[in-house]
């Protein structure tokens, strides 16, 4: 899997609609229904993660994925 980080979670989620939007998901058809193929993932460091592996990339975008990240650990009870 390949990844874009982002600094804040707005937009890693812009960047998620665009591709919904490329993709002609209902959401953005018909105003219902899926919106995006992937959705931002929090990251220990703060950033918010975007598996991109299905996505259009652009050339800038394309340099700068990543193939790894440090999710928030998850608590156990």
């Amino acid at each position: 899997m390949i990844y874009l980080i982002y600094t804040n979670e707005e937009d890693a989620y812009a960047r998620a609609d665009i591709e919904g939007q490329r993709i002609g998901y209902s959401y953005w058809t018909k105003g219902i229904g899926t919106r995006w193929s992937t959705t931002p993932i929090p990251t220990a460091e703060g950033k918010y993660v975007l598996n991109v592996t299905t996505y259009d990339l652009t050339d800038e975008e394309e340099a700068v994925t990543v193939t790894s990240f440090n999710p928030v650990p998850i608590e156990e009870e």
